[in-house]
């Protein structure tokens, strides 16, 4: 049997034509250079805020009698005497953004209101298989990059579906359509150069390790 093999410039020239054919139809590997450390960061960037924004707005010394936070749940209580204040329930979760030409996403670990009801029902059932279930919830938008609000002012709340996950899994969020820029990040994707510069504002935040990890 005659066994053909292929010479050195042919297999360069093949090796040519599939790098040519992975640049131009295949996806790249998302990476970027951090400019808080200078670091080559490859893959997905992640980011995660340790507790919900409403959180902070309880002062220190009331915190231990008025919050349950865990990494997973917060359950805030109103202040002693206030008649008019509500209870606040939050799910930590996962939102995703893809990019653009790549497998990657830029995935934010975020916080959303629950109500009381879906709140119940989603720690009677952790550690379970909750991926047949889900619920409705609002997100405030305080992720660096797409909070609009001004200092000190409101933030922005978004509507969005909450598909929970199975069993070790944190849920996904999906927002609602809209014209905000975050609702449409996510329904559209963002090109390379916006994730690298997310990433970086993202990063530079994290020098506040109390809210974000």
């Amino acid at each position: 049997m005659h066994t053909k093999t292929m010479s050195g410039s042919n297999w360069f020239t093949a090796r040519k034509g599939y790098t040519l054919f992975k640049r131009l139809f295949g996806k790249r590997q998302f990476q970027y250079k951090c400019n808080a450390c200078g670091e080559l960061h490859q893959g997905s960037p992640s980011f995660s805020f340790r507790f919900p924004t409403y959180y902070f707005d309880v002062p220190e010394g009331d915190r231990k009698d008025r919050t349950f936070a865990s990494d997973d749940l917060c359950h805030i209580k109103p202040a002693k005497g206030d008649d008019q204040g509500d209870e606040i329930f939050c799910i930590r979760v996962v939102l995703e953004i893809p990019i653009q030409g790549t497998d990657a996403v830029v995935t934010w670990g975020v916080w959303v209101t629950q109500s009381k009801d879906s709140f119940e029902k989603y720690v009677e059932t952790f550690g379970q298989d909750q991926s047949s279930l889900g619920s409705f919830g609002w997100l405030p938008v305080y992720m660096p990059f797409y909070n609009l609000s001004d200092a000190g002012a409101p933030l922005e709340h978004l509507e969005c579906d909450i598909q929970w996950s199975a069993k070790g899994q944190r849920p996904k969020a999906y927002l609602w359509d809209s014209s905000h820029p975050l609702s449409i990040d996510q329904r559209e994707g963002i090109s390379w150069r916006k994730a690298i510069k997310i990433a970086n504002l993202a990063n530079h935040a994290c020098s506040r390790k109390d809210q974000v990890a």
